[in-house]
């Protein structure tokens, strides 16, 4: 296991005057860092760090620590210019870089390739700055292979981490000691979120944010509340500062269910902080049938990570630090279990989570309704044609196996890359292909992190309801367009929506071919397929659907486009 990076930085002026200046959190970033510089692309074969003065003073370097696996390096009594950079490199590679201002060490200690934890330090053993990157952050294997630095984007976005990272665009692969290539504005509006919540021991709770805290707002017991007790210790954790340590003034309860609230937390950007509360209880060990696989996307698009997602089917909380997820071969071999927590992670009864590679580039491509619930794990192998998968616990408990197939996607589909299996019923095992169905077009072909009314629901019957028969383009409100609302349960049928004039006429296409279940709508504004309003008069909306087994089903109802007079 790779240990963190750890960088102090002193604040004495070099030449020691009284007005010696002591920088605090944010004063000084990690600007750039090189992990993997090979292969090379076209830049010296050896890792740096790059810091950035943020402010308008000299801040000299002094009784910098850099720390891998507890192994300290002391840095010179380097100055810092104001609003400059300051490359830190192995002293042997010093001369093979030309930036303004660089310092080579005598001894160098190695930055972890895939995963690591850089800090930097005051004197006071104060955190200025904190990042923990992954090679995730790369945006692209092409990327995280090597030869390529990570850059931040904005100096004034501190706090914010994987967003606020992308791989160097320069052609040298990266931009030690000049100004970043991947430099911008961040737009983040976005303010701390509680992902979710662990228990150390029966006296304490450990809060986990989406981001870095404002760390002395965050100290205050005014911001947090849990259901029947006064805390009696509120830490927030160093160095990122995104997680926090409540002491309760009684054990927990075995079985009891808290609320636990914060309220008004923010981060460096100051974001006006929300209230969010989220349910814990002490976890109970896990037996078959406990946690059972609910989605996955084994065919991901090219630019798009696949997911696993997984659902606690028992009535109490589970830790997910004793599950462990495995990849079943076609010859009944396995690959190593995978642990789907380090950190105590609890699943409550009636959640899933979704594990994937890469959050927020799954996020970027479907509908993620609770950031909270999708977990970045190095991810068991799935396969495009199927595969197999076990989950079990920590001591060999299977609880539960699936043999999946592509044959199980929707038959009509002319290409299911980008679609998730969801599983219809908990019910009923896993092993049986009829229990899944490919994700529809209306939950976005996927739903990573919750469970779509599709799986839900249990009503077989298909139904229409037309619910405008008169609608005024012009109006503003529920009469604007005509709509009508399908229930088509948790079978998967293929739906075309389209409207004709009197003459018989086909005017606009609402769905074509579009595979659908569950519960949603159609709606047409009146224009017609060149996006030209339609004269008042009658119109006709037909639907139809059909199965894969030859069932069809069609609605057809006359709708009023009504005008308003000149």
């Amino acid at each position: 296991m790779l240990m963190p990076v750890v960088c102090l930085i002193a604040t004495s002026m070099a030449s020691g005057p009284a007005d010696t200046i002591r920088p605090s959190v944010y004063n000084i970033v990690i600007r750039e860092i090189m992990a993997k510089p090979t292969p090379v692309i076209a830049l010296p074969p050896y890792e740096y760090l790059e810091l950035y003065n943020r402010t308008h003073e000299i801040i000299t370097l002094k009784g910098c620590i850099i720390a891998v696996n507890k192994k300290e390096i002391i840095l010179p009594d380097v100055a810092l210019p104001p609003e400059q950079p300051l490359l830190l490199c192995p002293a042997a590679a010093k001369d093979s870089f030309h930036a303004p201002l660089v310092t080579g060490l005598d001894k160098w200690t190695a930055i972890p390739d895939d995963t690591g934890l850089v800090v930097l330090y005051n004197q006071q053993r104060q955190v200025i700055h904190a990042v923990n990157y992954n090679k995730s952050w790369y945006g692209s294997p092409e990327y995280s292979k090597g030869g390529y630095s990570l850059e931040m984007i904005d100096v004034d976005a501190p706090c914010i981490d994987k967003p606020n990272w992308k791989a160097s665009l320069a052609p040298a692969g990266g931009t030690p000691g000049l100004p970043n290539a991947a430099a911008g504005k961040l737009d983040w509006t976005t303010g701390p979120d509680l992902y979710y919540i662990s228990a150390p021991d029966s006296s304490h709770l450990q809060l986990y944010f989406s981001q870095t805290l404002d760390s002395i707002s965050a100290a205050s017991p005014d911001h947090y509340h849990i259901t029947g007790m006064q805390l009696s210790k509120i830490e927030v954790q160093p160095p990122l500062f995104s997680t926090v340590l409540l002491s309760c003034p009684a054990p927990l309860k075995p079985e009891q269910e808290y609320e636990v609230t914060v309220n008004g937390l923010t981060n460096c950007l100051d974001p006006g902080g929300s209230q969010i509360t989220r349910s814990f209880q002490l976890p109970a060990p896990a037996v078959a049938g406990d946690v059972l696989f609910s989605e996955i996307l084994f065919d991901p698009e090219t630019s798009t990570p696949g997911f696993i997602e997984i659902y606690n089917n028992s009535h109490h909380a589970i830790n997910l630090q004793s599950i462990r997820m495995q990849n079943i071969r076609d010859d009944g071999r396995t690959d190593a279990a995978k642990a789907l927590s380090v950190n105590g992670r609890v699943l409550m009864p009636g959640k899933c989570i979704a594990f994937t590679a890469d959050a927020l580039k799954l996020c970027g491509r479907y509908n993620c309704k609770e950031p909270g619930a999708i977990q970045e794990i190095n991810m068991p192998v799935t396969y495009v044609g199927g595969g197999g998968l076990r989950l079990m616990t920590a001591d060999s408990i299977i609880l539960e196996e699936i043999r999946y197939n592509s044959d199980w996607q929707f038959s009509l589909f002319s290409n299911s890359k980008g679609v998730s299996l969801e599983r219809i019923s908990f019910e009923r095992p896993a092993a049986n292909a009829d229990n899944w169905q490919s994700a529809t077009a209306a939950t976005g072909y996927a739903s990573p992190g919750w469970i779509s009314s599709v799986a839900r629901d249990s009503a077989e019957s298909a139904e229409v309801t037309f619910l405008t028969p008169v609608f005024t383009p012009e109006n503003q409100g529920e009469l604007q367009r005509a709509k009508c609302r399908y229930m088509f349960g948790n079978q998967l049928w293929v739906a075309n929506a389209t409207v004709y004039d009197v003459t018989g006429k086909a005017i606009r296409s609402l769905a074509r071919n579009l595979p659908l279940s569950g519960t949603g709508f159609f709606t047409w504004d009146g224009y017609d397929e060149k996006k030209v309003l339609l004269p008042a008069g009658v119109y006709i909306f037909l639907i139809e659907i059909f199965d894969p087994k030859g069932r069809n089903r069609r609605w057809k109802q006359a709708v009023v486009l009504a005008r308003k007079l000149n």
